[in-house]
């Protein structure tokens, strides 16, 4: 648990290699890209209104809820496996998850190439 959850107190040195694979990949970017304009765009920084974006973008992009949260965990985290991702995006606060976010955006464009 203390493992999985360190990403909370310091920020991770690179992705977990399959997860980053399967979900920051040039056919994610889309998605990495409207999620960082969703979360900017926000009045507030709450589980429930990060929650919605996610919600919204799902079904903007015809996608399960999962295709949406996957990239956006593996962006926060660096790995497919943290608490709920509405909660642990806004206990990470919004400079930090969005500074991650967009690392993920960077890491992805290089998959596009």
């Amino acid at each position: 648990m203390a493992q999985n959850s360190r990403f909370f107190f310091q920020d991770f040195a690179q992705y977990d290699e399959k997860a980053a694979r399967k979900h920051l990949t040039a056919e994610a970017l889309p998605v990495l890209r409207a999620l960082n304009e969703g979360l900017k765009a926000l009045p507030e920084w709450k589980a429930g209104a990060i929650h919605e974006v996610l919600d919204t973008l799902a079904r903007r992009f015809g996608l399960p809820l999962g295709q949406i949260a996957q990239p956006l965990r593996v962006a926060i985290s660096g790995t497919a496996i943290s608490p709920p991702i509405d909660l642990t995006v806004a206990l990470l606060g919004r400079p930090e998850s969005l500074a991650r976010l967009q690392r993920a955006i960077e890491f992805a464009s290089r998959a596009e190439r």
